[in-house]
């Protein structure tokens, strides 16, 4: 029975962290971006597989996204004046986001192609 408590209590944290996360401007912008990529995927004429990948990179994304917010909201909870590491760990978060997005075009862009 704890076992089950736990996985909800869990379950709850996580919906907090998604509601969380629609209130950051990055977030929102990148699931209206899948408000128009899902059903593009779904009427394009691709393979199974590669319909599968795009939305997997495209969830990635996400995930990346709310780690990289989490990382932000984290560094300024300990300092909000300049720091230079906390500036690079910034900017690697933000790198790692950027990463996933050059994939994510990058199919989106073969989509297209093929």
């Amino acid at each position: 029975m704890h076992s089950l408590k736990k996985l909800y209590s869990n379950f709850i944290n996580s919906l907090n962290g998604l509601g969380a996360g629609l209130k950051e401007h990055s977030f929102v912008m990148e699931v209206i971006g899948g408000v128009v990529l899902i059903p593009y995927v779904v009427i394009a004429n691709l393979e199974l597989f590669f319909k599968i990948s795009i939305v997997a990179v495209y969830f990635l994304l996400l995930a990346f996204e709310l780690l990289n917010t989490s990382i932000e909201k984290l560094s300024d909870k300990i300092t909000t004046a300049f720091d230079e590491d906390i500036k690079k760990i910034k900017d690697l978060s933000s790198a790692a986001v950027f990463l996933v997005l050059l994939v994510l075009v990058s199919l989106i862009i073969i989509s297209i192609i093929i």
